[in-house]
């Protein structure tokens, strides 16, 4: 203990010393030095023709509503990038009667941008916007035009570029020689199991694709192929697919007799396609895909 007195007592001569000397100093603030500018500066609006600016100025305003363009559907008008990703070069979910568009914008072509057809007209099949009936004044509706004639840029100034994505696989039917669909009579009953597919009988096999650049009726490789195991197709049995357009429906179709295969065995199948933009097939169903994937993509042949 009285190793520790003079310490102690030393400390104390300190705190006697710093609390009668009134020149000690606080210690330096490193932020005091920040410039934090003047805040009366005047705020420079936004080019009211780039995105940016239609943001402020008209789809904040008129289109980000609770319930509407406010993220609880597209186009999301919630911010400028939103805005902007939710529109160029993005995909209808509503079309007009003849299917004219095939995106939200794109830029430099007004005609083909289903923004100015909504922005403009009213009729059955599609509501002019806004919903609630505040359209746009000439002036609103100019910046909107100009800034897609000017290549619909990103707050960037950066053009988006036409998406060329791999080919969609969309799903398949199956019909029997009498066109009666035979897909829905799966084993059990349960909708993911093999579908039973009658022995010594010709099948159409029709598979519904879609492509963002490459038209259906152009697509390349279109194969089927069937084996016995879910995940090794290396020995598959392999059938062409031809291009028809069925009642309406552009499909491949696969003829595909039964009497190749075995009675009372389960079959899987995957279907091989490509938009000719790509090196490798697009195949669906993938191995590294759920195995209710597999099993719907399989038929079960009658004994």
């Amino acid at each position: 203990m009285m190793k520790n007195k003079p310490h102690f007592l030393f400390f104390l001569l300190l705190l006697a010393l710093f609390a009668c000397n009134d020149d000690v100093l606080p210690p330096v603030n490193p932020y005091d030095s920040v410039d934090y500018g003047n805040p009366n500066d005047t705020v420079v609006p936004p080019d009211p023709n780039s995105i940016v600016g239609i943001h402020q100025n008209i789809f904040k305003i008129r289109c980000n509503n609770p319930g509407c363009h406010d993220g609880t559907f597209e186009p999301d008008f919630r911010t400028v990038q939103s805005t902007w990703t939710t529109l160029v070069y993005h995909k209808l979910v509503k079309n007009d009667a003849q299917d004219s568009y095939d995106f939200r914008v794109v830029p430099y072509d007004t005609s083909s941008s289903m923004l100015i057809r909504r922005l403009t007209r009213d009729d059955a099949q599609l509501q002019r916007m806004p919903a609630t009936g505040a359209y746009l004044t000439a002036g609103e509706f100019q910046n909107i035009v100009n800034w897609i004639n000017s290549g619909a840029r990103d707050m960037f100034g950066e053009t988006g570029q036409l998406p060329n994505n791999e080919p969609t696989y969309l799903g398949y039917l199956v019909l029997d020689p009498n066109f009666a669909r035979i897909d829905t009579h799966r084993v059990d009953g349960i909708f993911y199991n093999p579908f039973i597919a009658p022995k010594n009988t010709q099948l159409s096999f029709a598979f519904l694709v879609e492509d963002d650049s490459t038209s259906v009726q152009n697509m390349q490789f279109n194969k089927v192929k069937f084996s016995t195991s879910m995940n090794d197709f290396s020995s598959a049995q392999t059938f062409q697919a031809v291009f028809l357009n069925l009642g309406g429906y552009q499909v491949w179709v696969a003829y595909v007799n039964t009497s190749s295969f075995t009675p009372g065995s389960t079959y899987f199948f995957r279907y091989y396609f490509n938009d000719g933009d790509h090196a490798s097939n697009t195949e669906f169903p993938r191995t590294d895909h759920n195995d209710g994937y597999k099993t719907y993509h399989a038929m079960y042949v009658e004994p």
